[in-house]
């Protein structure tokens, strides 16, 4: 893709000031409407050492309002960053609704250095594929996001020239910017895995965006119009109406999984005491095995309206050293959390090294709630299975436990718990009318069940289902559940 590009393009002086005057107050009035039309852009610059991307970022960030932007750097990547899922610092940098996120060099930065770097100082967190990274470009822009990738593009010569002007000019500070110094950058090699890179994430959805820096001024002006461009069509896109979806919402070849358990299974009160106490002790010296060796681990309930996840959840946390979990309630997104991806509020929340998240109701709301009640699109909760799938896998190559837990009742059980909620003034509080509305539409929520658990079951990251009548047999079923998984990987 490199050689299709004319370095020896330039623009007169008189030619640029014009053009960069219109194109200003150009990309100022659409910054201004990408964020009335509450659209997240996110700009990423990537390319050759010396190819002024500093100096673009710069220029680009003049021409908007400072108070709808931010500016990264994934050369300030930390040592924690690295001990977490390779994508995380990016969820956590992702712009809300009608912002703008600009990012030197980003992913591919860190994926390209894996490749030309230092062996000896190679991390196999940076060995992230081309899959992984566009199945990540994928969910951002399905998602809402407008993603602009821009590769700055000279010549091995103009290369050189520009690093002794850097250098003649920092000084001292120029080997702490840049530590190889000019004898250090190995030009061909990293034009080779550029060329791979650019091949390889060059997407109908993502597309790169090469420009010509071998001329600042005809770069300069080709980066703004790629942005104007990008931001007319994202608008224009937002402005077309919109076809309704068609299809039926059951897939017919999804197996009856849930009718293959028994809600009910026995469990006395004295076997349930004699091994609560037990297993309780057991997943107590596990968080601190895993602690030492700063494995994180993910806990997931779902399940049908009084199902037992907070009863279950209570006696999995009693287990833990409260300063080593946390437990994440999950309802509905609220104001600030739907102006991002819906993932972006579980990526935030996974736990630090070697300690434990636990979440009563998780990110499988997009396949289950969101799409039995209509918040969510037939296409959108449909990829939302491939989607859920690449975040856990993520997780689980990061060496994070994922374990998931479906809580199963039957409805006449569901009934005496709802009965016995609203006769109990201490229980009271845990019944709602959405939950009497939930109750009828049980059929649809039991095809949305079987069908999630087909479709995310993953060895990685698998589903326990609880036979949650008995609660005292499911308490138990999720802690012994729990003690073999943490066994297992030690």
């Amino acid at each position: 893709m490199l050689d299709k590009i004319d370095l020896k393009t330039k623009i007169s002086k008189e030619e640029y000031t014009k053009r960069m005057e219109e194109e200003e107050n150009r990309l100022g009035f659409l910054q201004r409407a990408v964020r009335d039309a509450r659209i997240p852009v996110i700009i990423l610059f990537e390319g050759f050492r010396a190819s002024w991307r500093s100096q673009l970022i710069s220029k680009v960030i003049h021409a908007l309002d400072p108070r709808g932007f931010r500016v990264f750097s994934s050369s300030k990547t930390t040592e924690r960053q690295k001990e977490s899922p390779f994508f995380l610092q990016f969820w956590k940098e992702l712009p809300p609704a009608g912002q703008i996120t600009i990012h030197h060099r980003a992913w591919y930065f860190l994926r390209n250095e894996h490749a030309v770097g230092d062996p000896d100082e190679a991390s196999e967190w940076y060995d992230v594929s081309f899959d992984e990274i566009n199945h990540f470009e994928k969910e951002l822009v399905q998602g809402g996001c407008v993603l602009i990738k821009i590769f700055t593009h000279i010549s091995k010569k103009k290369q050189k020239e520009n690093m002794e002007k850097g250098q003649e000019t920092m000084g001292s500070r120029w080997e702490k910017l840049t530590p190889g110094g000019i004898e250090g950058i190995d030009y061909n090699a990293y034009r080779d895995v550029y060329e791979t890179m650019l091949t390889a994430t060059n997407t109908d959805l993502a597309p790169w965006h090469i420009v010509p820096m071998e001329d600042k001024r005809t770069g300069t002006e080709a980066v703004f119009r790629v942005l104007i461009t990008a931001l007319e069509e994202a608008l224009k896109d937002r402005q077309r109406p919109v076809d309704p979806e068609k299809g039926p919402a059951k897939d017919l070849t999804i197996p009856d999984i849930l009718s293959t358990y028994t809600p009910y299974q026995p469990m006395e009160q004295e076997e349930y005491s004699k091994k609560l106490k037990k297993y309780q002790k057991r997943l107590e010296e596990l968080q601190f095995e895993l602690a030492k060796r700063k494995i994180s681990t993910i806990v997931a309930f779902e399940g049908q309206d009084a199902g037992g996840k907070g009863g279950a959840i209570k006696r999995l946390s009693e287990s833990f050293d409260p300063l080593g979990y946390r437990v994440n309630p999950v309802s509905a997104p609220n104001e600030w959390e739907k102006q991002f991806h819906y993932l972006w509020r579980f990526w935030t929340k996974i736990p630090a090294p070697g300690e434990i998240a636990i979440f009563d109701r998780t990110w499988y709301g997009r396949v289950l709630v969101e799409r039995v009640e209509g918040f969510a699109k037939i296409s959108e909760w449909r990829r939302a299975y491939e989607e859920i799938n690449d975040m856990e896998a993520q997780w689980v190559k990061q060496g994070i436990i994922v374990q998931k837990f479906w809580m199963q009742i039957d409805p006449e059980e569901q009934l005496k718990r709802f009965q016995a909620r609203e006769n109990d003034p201490n229980k009271t509080w845990k019944i709602t009318p959405e939950d009497w509305r939930n109750r009828d539409k049980w059929d649809a929520y039991v095809d949305a069940v079987n069908e999630m658990l087909y479709r995310t079951d993953t060895k990685e990251a698998p589903w326990t289902v609880v036979e949650a009548n008995n609660k005292l047999y499911a308490r138990l079923k999720v802690l012994e559940t729990m003690i073999h998984r943490m066994e297992a990987v030690l």
